[in-house]
């Protein structure tokens, strides 16, 4: 009885130590992966509390921040860098969506070790192709065993993503 007692505040404390992401490319890494030799310009802005309270409401999605880091290529092609929480880490990511609004591609640029099988190709190549009011994404993105919390982290963010697209970008710069 007294071990089980013992072994309830180790576990506790275990709990509460924060993981730490392992930076797996840099943001200049990932831009190459998603746009080789494509010149992007930088259009960050920032949504309305009103923007963020309806894209949680309307898209049933968290979002983490009120900043959108954007660049746009002149091709009309777009690339966003966003965050999501994984289990006791913060993944960052990039979203490139091409002309017509559908994913191009993702970058995953940071997670935490043991928890980054959603970096791998054939996780993030589902995405390809996915389009805002199209495709339902949620659902049709498969988990990844040992990594559930990741990929569906992500994939809200790639859903979140893919509103502020299309619905929330400031009227100059699209």
């Amino acid at each position: 009885m007294r071990s089980q007692f013992l072994l309830v505040p180790v576990a506790i404390i275990g709990a509460a130590v924060p993981a730490f992401g392992l930076s797996l490319k840099t943001l200049e890494a990932g831009t190459a992966a998603l746009f080789a030799d494509t010149v992007l310009t930088e259009v960050n802005f920032t949504l309305s509390r009103e923007q963020v309270a309806e894209i949680k409401q309307k898209f049933e999605v968290p979002v983490m921040h009120q900043e959108v880091r954007a660049w746009k290529a002149a091709n009309g092609e777009w690339l966003y860098l966003d965050q999501v929480y994984g289990l006791n880490d913060v993944i960052t990511y990039l979203v490139a969506i091409d002309k017509r609004g559908g994913v191009k591609g993702v970058e995953v640029l940071v997670c935490v070790e043991g928890f980054c099988d959603v970096a791998e190709p054939p996780w993030k190549n589902q995405f390809l192709g996915k389009r805002h009011g199209k495709d339902k994404i949620i659902g049709e993105i498969s988990n990844i065993s040992g990594s559930t919390l990741s990929a569906v982290h992500i994939t809200e963010g790639v859903k979140k993503v893919l509103a502020v697209h299309a619905q929330y970008l400031p009227k100059n710069v699209k």
